[in-house]
């Protein structure tokens, strides 16, 4: 290590979602202010700013989905519901005095690493520029929406959109509405669509895998507890995480997890269907438990057996003018379709493009095998940290949880370059190789890879690029603190 002075180190943070406001939170705890988090929305939030659709609510308690340093006090609800996210995301701006660092409404279009100056330049929408020591990139996974390019989709007479482009303006009252999808957003808004068209048409291309969702309202005497008694808050949490670490288990083929919440998911379907065999029949998965996400839900199966809701086990395979038409020909009119069709998962840093040493472009050094070590870091884009990066998705985990940890990482790097008094640091290539390898070989007897079903954690070959195939606490011990004997320094 060298012994000039620590200098102060400039930190550029792409996205306002909890990735971004973490960042912000940890890097002023550490003493490091001179940061920029830009956003091109027009507030805070990330995906809580995005998805408004009806219904949209997390599926992880809302004790634990919070930032460890900042636990949420004002929780309404067991699952906290869109609004109340973003309510907390700007409670905590305000609460940290980050708006000084907030520049939203600006979008980064290419982020440009400099070998002489070891700097990186972030340039926006509009032409400006920017130049940090630091840049960190929290776009996150779930934020550019994906229409499938279904034949004829320009020639519906209709209206359509995206959940996660929700079109408020427009009254389904009284309207026949087809959703293609039946994830994580369609089973949320579905019931709430239901309540207001005339017939709901769902276009299921595989039923997901269920389990009861324990949601209440607070009592006020709860909330004020939470305001004042802080174990109120720790106590769940703590629970909650146990909870999770045990059910992620069952994603990496572990038959004493596996087999009992493959069991209580049959169970929730059965009670509910079991009246319905039709329905109970098209609702049964046929692949394994946790190859897909696992969907918390009290109301999608109630929904369901409305008897204006139709549940069609067909994929769609051409849009007309009137409506659509499923994979044996069969034809439902429609006056409205809504996509709950998902997110580009793969698309780390979209829509930016980030050029590092020697003028390497991220796309493509990762083609469709995007890989970071432990998720954050790539060789040759030195002193660039990317935050829900590649195998860091848990399946059913805390995101927020995930983040502080990185975020930590991420701390612990920028002390050690100021310590040293240097310029940069670059992960080795050995390191990425070695973590890759590590990735594919844990990977290969899990739910995501052997499970039968299409998702978006395995890429064309199988590989799975997107989760992390191990326990929280795992992943916690080894983003405690930077591993230097992993990186260059200059």
């Amino acid at each position: 290590m060298s012994s000039a002075a620590p200098r102060a180190l400039s930190v550029g943070i792409v996205g306002a979602g909890f990735g971004g406001i973490g960042s912000g939170i940890h890097l002023q705890k550490a003493g490091i202010t001179d940061f920029t988090i830009f956003d091109r929305g027009d507030s805070v939030g990330g995906v809580w700013r995005a998805n408004t659709y009806p219904g949209a609510a997390c599926d992880v308690p809302s004790h634990l989905y919070s930032l460890g340093c900042a636990r949420g006090k004002k929780w309404p609800r067991r699952y906290a519901q869109q609004p109340a996210i973003l309510e907390y995301m700007q409670d905590l701006v305000e609460e940290f005095g980050l708006a000084k660092h907030l520049r939203l409404n600006t979008a980064i279009e290419q982020a440009r690493f400099d070998d002489a100056s070891k700097q990186w330049t972030l340039t926006t929408d509009s032409g400006e520029t920017h130049t940090f020591d630091i840049l960190v990139t929290a776009c996150g996974q779930l934020t550019n929406p994906v229409i499938p390019p279904i034949p004829g989709l320009n020639q519906f007479g209709g209206h359509q959109f995206h959940s996660a482009r929700w079109d408020h303006d427009y009254d389904l009252t009284g309207k026949r509405v087809a959703v293609i999808g039946t994830g994580a957003s369609a089973i949320q808004f579905v019931p709430e669509v239901a309540k207001q068209a005339a017939h709901t048409t769902v276009f299921q291309r595989s039923a997901p895998y269920t389990l009861p969702r324990f949601d209440r309202e607070y009592a006020d005497w709860e909330r004020w507890l939470f305001k004042h008694f802080s174990p109120r808050v720790a106590i769940p949490r703590f629970g909650w995480f146990l909870f999770i670490e045990y059910f992620s288990r069952a994603f990496i083929n572990k038959p004493w997890a596996t087999g009992p919440m493959r069991a209580w998911s049959n169970w929730h379907r059965r009670r509910h269907l079991r009246d319905h065999p039709e329905l109970l029949d098209k609702c049964t998965p046929d692949y394994e438990f946790g190859c897909n996400r696992v969907l918390f839900t009290s109301d999608w199966f109630e929904a369901l057996k409305r008897e204006d809701v139709t549940l069609v086990n067909q994929s769609v395979t051409e849009i007309t003018k009137t409506g659509v038409i499923d994979a044996e020909g069969n034809a439902f009119d429609a006056d409205a379709i809504v996509f709950g069709t998902g997110f580009a998962g793969g698309d780390f840093v979209a829509p930016m493009d980030i050029v590092g040493a020697d003028g390497q472009q991220l796309k493509d050094v990762w083609g469709d095998t995007p890989a970071a070590h432990l998720g954050m870091t790539v060789p040759r884009f030195p002193n660039l940290f990317i935050l829900y990066g590649p195998n860091t998705n848990h399946g059913s985990a805390s995101v927020p949880y995930t983040l502080e940890c990185q975020i930590e990482y991420l701390v612990d790097a920028l002390h050690t370059l100021r310590r040293g008094g240097h310029k940069s640091l670059d992960v080795q290539p050995a390191a990425l190789a070695a973590w890759r390898a590590e990735m594919d070989a844990r990977s290969q007897d899990t739910a995501w890879t052997t499970g039968g079903c299409g998702n978006w954690y395995v890429n064309a070959r199988g590989e799975n690029t997107n989760n992390w195939p191990g326990s929280w606490l795992e992943y916690r011990r080894r983003t405690k603190k930077l591993d230097t004997e992993n990186y260059a320094f200059y």
